[in-house]
């Protein structure tokens, strides 16, 4: 059982409940943010205190790459079967006794501990980062705009607060161990209290468990034979590696390339942050202008000046503005993607998941890479790996147009009318007069492309 405290599941939700949710919601997004970068943060303590090197250090994250994946392949029917109301519950309590874990263990110098740890750390944390992505998409269409990178700005505005948290924890000298059991508890307790509000519906769902998904595995199974599913994975790959890239190697990179301190190295990463969220919590007025092909090249265009700016630059005070570039061009590629997976209702879920997988096999390859380069040439060329990732991107944006309206840009819109308009002088008009057609096949009243 999991408690409502009030707020029934219901699947005709009214305005002020979708908002409600929609607030929970954007706190659950900050507090994996939160929990994310409070690990991030203190990552060079992690490696002192575990005696490793950057390529030892791989070794170890990579039981949580390898977590996640087994995770994603069982999440899209899990949240079926079980409801994502009682998954994100029991997801929060294995949450706090991983990451607790992951603190003890490094405090002990324990490997074993620490790859245990974080193995079921990353995957609770695939048990909450789909359900909660795939809500984000259900209130988005509730909603009537394309408003995920909301929801993505909140895991920012979470990330940077793990930061600043991280920065002092750092300055003041307390332990990680200390530091990670607090900050889970108290981000749990959060957790808890918000998942009723923020999932509207989120009851189990046995006929969509066995026909849709047919089985734990078939998750991801059944959706990799959609062409769009697998070229949208590939761009969530890519958005993956930018960030991934970013969150674990861009502090260690600042200690051992500039020789710089920890704090500072969490502080060149909260600018990254920073600008995530600038332009995330703008990213519906963006993606509603511009479309989803237009920004996501534009972003990968800014990923690669970026990344090349922060591998090259002769002078330090350079470095903030390539995390600024960099942090801008990766903030609407992964809203971006979840939110394409998620076009059809249908398949929602499944989708999510499946694109997830690819972000999740993207933690499991490139810090891997990442990280044995480093032992031939400097951290911070290494990284220049992400520009692989920015250039699929561009030359793949096109798979992420959407067919539902709200997700065109308006010369695109413009484009249908006019094709629309020029059709109706061969023929007579059917039904609504003042109606255009859009490319869906939908009459489109003509005060609705004003």
């Amino acid at each position: 059982m999991v408690p409502s405290f009030g707020r029934a599941p219901t699947t005709t939700p009214d305005a002020a409940r979708v908002q409600s949710g929609r607030r929970a919601l954007l706190v659950l997004f900050g507090i994996l943010g939160l929990l994310t970068t409070t690990f991030l943060s203190r990552l060079p303590s992690v490696s002192h205190l575990m005696h490793v090197t950057t390529a030892g250090l791989a070794m170890l994250l990579l039981s949580g790459a390898m977590g996640a994946l087994v995770a994603l392949t069982v999440t899209g029917w899990a949240t079926a079967r079980f409801g994502a109301r009682a998954l994100l519950w029991w997801s929060s309590f294995g949450y706090l006794v991983a990451f607790s874990g992951v603190g003890v263990a490094s405090a002990l110098g324990s490997s074993m501990l620490f790859v245990t740890a974080y193995f079921f750390v990353s995957v609770t944390f695939a048990l909450s980062n789909v359900p909660i992505n795939a809500e984000a998409a259900e209130l988005e269409r509730l909603v009537g705009r394309p408003i995920m990178s909301q929801f993505h700005a909140a895991f920012s505005v979470g990330m940077a607060l793990g930061l600043a948290i991280g920065v002092a924890a750092s300055h003041w000298r307390i332990e990680p161990m200390w530091h990670f059991v607090i900050v889970a508890a108290a981000a749990t307790a959060l957790r808890l209290a918000m998942i009723p509000v923020a999932v509207i519906d989120g009851t189990p769902d046995p006929r969509v468990a066995s026909k849709s998904l047919g089985g734990p595995f078939a998750t991801a199974g059944v959706e990799y034979h959609n062409k769009r599913v697998l070229l949208i994975g590939a761009i969530v790959f890519a958005a993956s590696m930018t960030e991934n890239v970013a969150a674990q190697w861009l502090p260690l990179s600042i200690v051992d390339d500039f020789g710089k301190r920890e704090a500072l190295g969490d502080i060149i990463y909260w600018v990254f942050v920073a600008a995530m969220f600038s332009v995330r919590v703008n990213g519906a007025r963006v993606i509603d202008r511009w479309g989803r092909v237009v920004t996501l090249r534009t972003s990968a265009v800014l990923v690669v000046l970026g990344v090349v700016l922060f591998a090259t630059t002769p002078v330090f005070w350079l470095v903030p503005v390539a995390a600024l570039l960099w942090g801008v061009g990766a903030a609407l590629n992964f809203p971006i993607g979840f939110s394409a997976a998620a076009d059809d209702p249908r398949h929602a879920a499944a989708r999510v998941a499946a694109v997830s997988t690819f972000s999740t096999v993207a933690g499991l390859m490139v810090p891997q890479a990442v990280g044995r380069l480093a032992e031939w040439v400097p951290l911070r060329h290494a990284m220049l790996l992400v520009v692989v990732g920015s250039v699929a991107s561009f030359v793949l944006a096109r798979s992420v147009r959407g067919q539902n309206r709200i997700f065109k840009s308006r010369r695109a819109d413009a484009a249908t009318v006019g094709s629309a308009m020029l059709g109706r002088k061969r023929q007579e008009p059917v039904g609504d007069p003042a109606a255009v057609i859009d490319a869906a096949g939908v009459a489109i009243p003509m005060h609705a492309q004003e």
